[in-house]
C-alpha cells in the first residue's frame, strides 16, 4: 500500500468521524452554532506520520491524485449547483435569504468535508482497481 493510498484511508477515516461526530452532538445538542465545533476533527487530516512532505510521486501517483481531486471538485461544483437550483424551486427567484453567520460557516466545512471525502474514496478506488485511466 502506498503512502498516498494510506493518507487517502486516513482522511476517510476523519471525514466518517466528522459526520459520526456532527450527528451525535445533533442528537444532544440540537443543531445551532456549537454544533459547528465538530468540523475542527477535519484537522487531523494533516496528521499522519507516513505522509512525507516534499516526496516526488511518480507519474501513476501523480495522475491518481490529479483524477481524485478533480472528481472531488466536480461533486463539489454538482452539490453547489444542486443547492442553488433546490433554493429556487423551493423560495423562487426573487426572494431574498437570510442566513446566520455561522449556518454559512458550517455549509463551508461541508463542502470541505465533500472535496476531502470524494478525494479520499476516489483515491482509493483507482489505486484498488489498479490502473489509473
Amino acid at each position: 500500500m502506498s503512502d498516498s493510498e494510506k493518507g487517502a484511508w486516513w482522511t476517510l477515516g476523519v471525514v466518517v468521524l466528522t459526520i459520526a461526530a456532527y450527528g451525535a452532538f445533533l442528537a444532544f445538542l440540537g443543531h445551532g452554532p456549537r454544533i459547528g465545533g465538530v468540523f475542527a476533527l477535519l484537522a487531523l487530516t494533516a496528521l499522519p506520520a507516513f505522509r512525507c512532505v516534499g516526496r516526488a510521486l511518480d507519474e501513476r501517483e501523480r495522475d491518481i491524485a490529479h483524477k481524485a481531486l478533480l472528481t472531488a471538485f466536480r461533486a463539489f461544483w454538482l452539490a453547489f449547483v444542486a443547492l442553488i437550483v433546490g433554493i429556487v424551486q423551493t423560495k423562487g427567484w426573487l426572494t431574498t435569504l437570510t442566513v446566520p453567520a455561522w449556518t454559512l460557516s458550517e455549509l463551508l466545512m461541508w463542502a470541505a468535508t465533500l472535496v476531502l471525502g470524494v478525494q479520499a474514496l476516489t483515491t482509493i478506488l483507482l489505486y484498488r482497481r489498479g490502473s489509473h485511466a
